[in-house]
């Protein structure tokens, strides 16, 4: 049942194989449960849907496209398109395909999390706990996080996994994991560019806090890291520079000091923007534990807990210094934050889990040691059952209709394989969510197109779900409605109308 730890003298319990096989139906429903329902959201998962479809149109893996031209606005590094890709062509292009590599991401964040506790703390509850954690965490089963085909979950893979490397070091040493730090700190710089590097400063308050900072910079396998670094990013940069003159500029503009020294696309908010998101929202309701966790782990007589909390202590404080300093302000910045305080708000769960696990006052009470278990049922029903209804009953904002009517019926038409009978989708903003479905159709034969409400022809049928565009047509063509629901009207337009 249960063996003595050599580093505290407390009993380490290590779970039956059915905790495992339970734990494992517990991660699936909240990172893949209809994963596919909603159609594709415009910010930012279109974006990367289009320049999937357009890398696996052409098979040029260095510059992604949008509509035909190189990719200049979203300027990040096309590892996550690689896999969405790849996805494509493996299973065809579809919600699932795009969202199926960052869900997987999601999952090896779990699992990242219990092979640390494992392999390097002896105790995988604690990675148990700090997954049931993650995945009822509002904020990180959301839409542009776990739950979409957008960068933030695959950038944190890499960077939990760079801390876990860092960590492994500064127990064993060694230059294999200082190695494979800089491995997966490129992999984070290829996924989301600058982003990537935004952990450093926490490794390095870690590094300087355990007294180990200089025999860090002695290893070998730094130094060899760093190289490989060097190579992978400054090769892709710079190929992608001589492929796409100007792409340099754009990434500065976008990424760099444009998107920190500036405010972009009016993403603003006050210096304590992320902390009213995780108290009102996005951390609920674990973010009371998460200082409890800071000082039960700096103080616990384990020195591996102790590690463990100074390592993720240091991450939460100076990643979020730095995203709250910053003049452009989005809520999926935090994303690299919620395996970090689940790391966190795991400590004081597992220090009642072991003492519940300990305490003999019930042996002759109760047959076997059920309070433990009893303990993590009573704590994870309730978020658990709300994180199920939230992904289960996947819900649009009342705003959301104009937005993704037209998306509704193609995607209901792929769905159900009957024919698209429309000629015209009228959609006058930023239209790439809808641009997926109108390719998808097209590549099966249907004869659908994207044409502004200027451009109507008599004859045409056409689809619309914007009410200035109902307006436009009411008001400038004859038409004949064939059909409406909610705000997605079709229109058989029939002529000009003479009297505006």
């Amino acid at each position: 049942m249960g063996s003595v730890s050599s580093t505290t003298g407390a009993l380490v319990h290590r779970p039956p194989w059915w905790v495992y096989l339970l734990l494992a139906a517990v991660i699936y429903f909240p990172l893949f449960l209809h994963l596919d329902v909603l159609p594709l959201r415009i910010w930012d998962e279109a974006r990367q849907a289009i320049n999937a479809y357009e890398m696996l149109r052409s098979g040029d893996l260095l510059v992604t496209r949008f509509y035909g031209d190189p990719e200049m606005w979203s300027t990040k590094p096309p590892l996550l398109i690689w896999f969405q890709a790849l996805c494509y062509l493996l299973i065809g292009p579809s919600e699932l395909a795009l969202r199926l590599p960052v869900a997987i991401a999601a999952l090896a964040i779990c699992y990242s999390m219990l092979r640390a506790t494992w392999r390097h703390m002896d105790d995988p509850w604690l990675g148990i706990i700090a997954v049931l954690i993650l995945v009822t965490t509002p904020g990180f089963i959301a839409l542009h996080i776990a739950r979409t085909g957008d960068f933030d979950v695959p950038l944190s893979l890499f960077m939990l996994l760079g801390a876990f490397s860092i960590l492994q070091w500064t127990a064993q040493g060694g230059r294999r994991p200082a190695f494979t730090f800089f491995l997966f700190l490129s992999c984070a710089v290829l996924t989301k560019s600058i982003q990537g590097l935004l952990f450093l400063p926490g490794i390095g308050l870690f590094l300087l806090a355990q007294g180990k900072a200089g025999a860090f910079l002695r290893e070998r396998g730094t130094w060899y890291g760093i190289l490989v670094l060097l190579m992978i990013v400054a090769g892709f940069y710079l190929g992608r520079e001589a492929s796409n003159p100007g792409y340099l500029q754009a990434v500065w503009e976008n990424e760099l000091g444009g998107r920190y020294a500036t405010v972009i696309e009016e993403h603003k908010g006050p210096w304590n923007f992320y902390l009213l998101r995780f108290l009102d929202h996005d951390l609920l309701p674990w973010w009371w534990l998460v200082l409890p966790g800071l000082l039960i782990g700096l103080f616990h007589q384990d020195v591996r807990i102790r590690r463990w909390t100074g390592m993720f202590g240091s991450l939460a404080l100076t990643y979020l210094i730095i995203i709250s300093g910053a003049s452009t302000k989005l809520e999926w910045y935090s994303a690299p934050l919620y395996p970090v305080f689940a790391a966190l708000a795991a400590v004081p769960i597992h220090f009642l889990f072991t003492v519940l696990f300990q305490e003999t006052w019930t042996n002759g009470l109760l047959r076997g040691r059920v309070l433990p278990y009893i303990l993590l049922f009573v704590v994870f029903l309730l978020p658990y059952s709300t994180t199920i209804a939230r992904v289960y009953f996947p819900k649009e904002h009342d705003w959301d209709g104009e937005i993704y009517g037209c998306a509704y019926a193609m995607q209901d038409a792929l769905r159900t394989n009957r024919p698209f009978d429309v000629d015209a989708v009228c959609y006058d903003a930023y239209n790439a969510h809808l641009m997926f479905y109108i390719w998808r159709l097209n590549d099966r034969g249907d004869r659908v197109r994207s044409i502004s409400k200027v451009a109507l022809k008599p004859g045409m049928k056409a689809i619309h779900s914007e009410a200035f565009v109902r307006s436009y047509i009411e008001s400038n063509y004859t038409y004949e409605l064939e059909s409406s629901e909610g705000p997605v009207n079709i229109y058989v337009i029939k002529g000009f109308n003479s009297v505006q």
